[in-house]
């Protein structure tokens, strides 16, 4: 879990990297960045919950799911116009 929690932490950060510097559109990089990022909250919160710290597996649950949702209705809105 570890190894995977590491490469999605490091294109959370290389997909931010090239957004800020503008090799890439932020309309491509962000939504990839947030997904990577919902993912590493997702791992996160899984080996919270197999150390038995369910309040911490909520939290970082909650936030991977929030950041899916607002990732979804970003892309949704940039496609159709919402």
């Amino acid at each position: 879990m570890k190894n995977l929690k590491l490469f999605f932490s490091a294109l959370t950060v290389a997909f931010a990297i090239l957004g800020l510097t503008r090799a890439l559109s932020t309309d491509i990089t962000l939504p990839i960045t947030f997904v990577c990022l919902a993912i590493t909250m997702f791992i996160t919160a899984k080996e919270y919950s197999s150390k038995q710290e369910k309040s911490n597996a909520i939290y970082f649950g909650l936030l991977g799911t929030f950041l899916l949702i607002v990732t979804a209705y970003n892309v949704a809105s940039m496609i159709w116009g919402i």
